[in-house]
């Protein structure tokens, strides 16, 4: 089986809040490992990149996110 590579998703311009108020812009998915990097955002001041897990995302953009997949 092909091995995907990387996925940029920061043209797309796909974020969410998460429950601390945070804003996470996705910038790119490893269809392999199924994460997601993204760009956390507080107050919309840059606080660090980091990676999460498919699963942790919102379902509204799960869905736009498979057929990339």
């Amino acid at each position: 089986m092909a091995k995907k590579a990387l996925v940029n998703l920061s043209k797309q311009n796909l974020s969410f809040q998460n429950d601390k108020k945070e804003e996470l812009k996705l910038l790119s998915i490893n269809p392999n490992s199924m994460n997601i990097e993204v760009a956390i955002y507080e107050k919309d001041k840059f606080i660090k990149n980091s990676t999460i897990a498919f699963a942790h995302i919102p379902k509204k953009l799960k869905a736009k996110l498979n057929p990339l997949c």
